[in-house]
Formats: structure tokens, sequence, C-alpha cells
């Protein structure tokens, strides 16, 4: 099955590397590879599509619009939770998908209560990371997160707030992205190893022009949903910590 960032999910249910966990009041759960969290940045609309090989284009899979997604930036991925996935666009696609229109609220209504549109994407997974900044009163901070799945490439694409930058979201995602990778137990070449290196000195890419994005490519990316053996003992900040202790001198 295609890896789909975003479902609906209820408190309590088991703790799974692919997958996000919440608490009993519709929070996120977070475990001991999360670390420092930054956060919440907020989108309006989350999209999921893949790519179709035989037309070379991507197609849709799930969208959500005209909502309030909490986002976050821990340490080891990107969490977003959406506890009022009923409103506006409604949740269309994936596991446990709602299809919503306007006289379906009261069910929607029934259905949601004491659950949550919720995902992640873990760093290691990530292949690539654009962004398109706003030029224009009908223009939009757009982030898009691209991925493999099955063999399949495929991409979360987020529309921002407009009071948030994509673009240092993007760096910093980019950044704790290397981070991560470099802090994990997963086998790299030499020449993968001076790639990521590379994305952590070169500072961050300039916006595009309208209709385009501008792009971080990190190498060496893992299918969704896997890499749970290779994790890092801590987070990589508390590994930094531990191979330079403060001097005594």
């Amino acid at each position: 099955m295609f890896y789909n960032p975003l479902s609906i999910v209820e408190p309590n249910e088991p703790v799974s590397f692919a997958y996000p966990s919440i608490t009993g009041d519709l929070t996120l759960a977070w475990d001991g590879l999360d670390g420092h969290i930054n956060g919440p940045f907020h989108a309006t609309g989350a999209d999921v599509q893949i790519l179709d090989p035989s037309r070379n284009q991507f197609r849709q899979l799930a969208e959500i619009k005209d909502v309030r997604i909490e986002c976050y930036m821990s340490e080891s991925r990107l969490a977003m939770i959406c506890r009022k996935y009923d409103k506006g666009g409604g949740w269309v696609g994936g596991p446990g998908a709602l299809v919503l229109n306007a006289g379906s609220k009261i069910i929607a209504a029934n259905r949601s209560r004491g659950k949550a549109l919720a995902g992640h994407l873990r760093y290691p997974w990530l292949s690539k990371v654009l962004f398109h900044t706003r030029q224009g009163f009908l223009d939009s901070e757009i982030l898009r997160l691209i991925y493999q799945s099955e063999g399949a490439t495929m991409y979360l694409e987020l529309t921002l707030d407009g009071s948030f930058n994509s673009g240092a979201i993007a760096y910093e995602i980019v950044q704790r992205t290397v981070s991560y990778r470099q802090a994990d137990r997963a086998p790299v070449s030499e020449e993968d190893a001076r790639a990521l290196e590379a994305l952590r000195s070169e500072g961050p890419v300039l916006p595009t022009e309208k209709g385009s994005m501008a792009k971080y490519t990190v190498p060496a990316s893992c299918p969704a949903g896997t890499g749970a053996q290779y994790s890092p003992s801590a987070p990589p900040s508390a590994l930094h910590s531990r191979s330079n202790p403060p001097s005594t001198r």
C-alpha cells in the first residue's frame, strides 16, 4: 500500500514508527527521538499526490483544505495534526477518509468526535524539499515534501498560513534532516556523506519566480515507513552533547 502521511487516528492506538500517535486530549504524542520541537506553524490545506509514470504526471490521492493544521518540526520528523478536519473542504482520500459536502456536516461531526487527522514524515524518508514563497495577493506559501513509497515517487504539499515563510521552514527541515541523518546508523556512501555535509554548510537557496519552486535534494533517502532499525539511540542534539562534553579547564 502506498504511504499516505495523513490519516484519521484515535487516541491510544499502538505506537508505530511509521505513523504518529495522539493523546486523549487530541494532541500529538512525542517519542524519545523528538528532542527539541519547533512549532506550531500552521497550514490551511494539504495535498497528497503520486507520480503516474505512464504519463509522467502526478495524480491526487488525498486532499484537505480550508482548515487549520498544526505542524511541528522535531529532531526526527515533521508532525501534523488537525482536530477539526470535518470543516472547510473536508478530508478526501486515505484510510478512514471522509468525503464531505455541505449536507454531511452533522454526520461528519459525529464521526470525527474523539479523533483527529494526524500524520508525520520522518526525516530519513525525505528525498527533496521544495518551497514557493508568496509573491502576490492571490499567491500562497507552499511547502512540498517528496518521498518514495512502494517504488513510487509521492509528495505531501502543505499550503501554509500566509504569516509563515515557506523558505525558512524548508531550510530548517533540511538542516534537521541532515542532523538526523548524520546521527542515525543507516549505511551511507562517502559521496552521499559529502553531499549531506554540503547541505549543512551551504546557506538557504533563493526563492524562485512565480510559478516555480526552489528545491533542496537530500541524498540516499529510504522508503516512507521504513528505517526504524537505523534510528539513533537519542535525538541528535543529545548525541552531540555527549560527544562534546563541557570543558573542565
